[in-house]
């Protein structure tokens, strides 16, 4: 299997997704968009399509033209039935591509934060045995709207499109699945940083002790995709 990934920023790597596609035979080809490098016109050279996080707003394709390649390019895999996986921003490109809004919710969701999942997951290929209130990685001040016709997989009481599907094999995940522990810790001094906080009692309460189930459950998802 040959996995395309397209990352969209230097710190929000494929992390956990790529580790564990090579783990299973899987190749690789990592497009970095935050470094100008051209998005494939054509899905023909690849099985399937992960899309990575990124600062930037969907909204933003003027500033960023990879934006509305990257929408075209799943909209050709999804019309040729291969699997697609969208993180965070690539969330918010999947349900854009599809038609639905994406815009700022006003507050940032952040940490590893519970998942309620809906009953729709239950029968999910990938999600069917995904346990209430798991906790994963958050970092996000965006949201959207679903595209017509997807299936609403997970929510959030102030956030509520987590997870969602269109079709059988195209999915999107507001949170962060991708995240390793050299991701988690960078991002803490990061947000720290940034809001002028002590490193070491974001920590804390960021729950970053909740990244190896995390880990294991992100495996298992990336093995079942990879399936599809």
């Amino acid at each position: 299997m040959h996995i395309l990934y397209l990352v969209n920023e230097v710190n929000s790597g494929p992390g956990v997704l790529l580790e564990e596609a090579t783990a299973q035979g899987a190749t690789a080809t990592i497009v970095r968009t935050f470094a100008d490098e051209p998005v494939p016109a054509s899905d023909e050279a690849y099985d399937g399509l992960v899309v990575m996080g990124g600062i930037m707003g969907v909204y933003q394709d003027t500033e960023y033209p990879f934006i509305e390649e990257a929408r075209a390019l799943m909209r050709a895999f999804h019309a040729a039935d291969k699997p697609i996986m969208g993180v965070c921003l690539g969330a918010q490109l999947l349900a854009s591509a599809f038609g639905a809004s994406v815009y700022k919710m006003g507050f940032d969701e952040w940490g590893f934060l519970p998942q309620t999942w809906e009953a729709a997951a239950g029968d999910d290929p990938l999600l069917r045995d995904a346990a209430q209130g798991l906790r994963i990685m958050q970092w996000h001040g965006d949201t959207f709207d679903l595209p017509e016709g997807a299936t609403r997989l997970a929510t959030r009481n102030k956030c509520p499109n987590q997870a969602f599907r269109v079709g059988a094999k195209s999915y999107g995940f507001q949170f962060h699945l991708e995240v390793t522990q050299a991701t988690t810790d960078y991002w803490i001094e990061l947000r720290a940083e940034s809001q002028g906080m002590d490193a070491d009692k974001l920590r804390a309460t960021t729950h970053a002790d909740a990244l190896p189930e995390a880990t294991a459950f992100a495996r298992g998802v990336m093995q079942r995709w990879m399936g599809l």
